[in-house]
């Protein structure tokens, strides 16, 4: 990877609360994948709902770093 980019302090934030959110979702998946190994059904089902939970804000604050959608014929 190079050099990073420029980006505003709030860019910034956003990319670290996206980051932050996966690398919960992938704390979640991995103790799922634990619970099904262990034949826990219950820890399992709350692991994934978690990891799906965190998933999703990942995504969407990840979202609101693309550049606003621009319709013909406005600028």
């Amino acid at each position: 990877m190079g050099a990073l980019p420029d980006i505003t302090p709030t860019a910034a934030l956003q990319f670290d609360a996206a980051g932050e959110a996966a690398a919960i979702a992938e704390t979640y998946v991995h103790a799922a994948g634990q619970f099904a190994l262990a034949r826990d059904a219950k820890g399992l089902a709350y692991s994934l709902r978690q990891a799906a939970v965190a998933l999703a804000s990942a995504a969407s604050t990840a979202q609101a770093l693309r550049p606003a959608q621009q319709t013909e014929g406005s600028r």
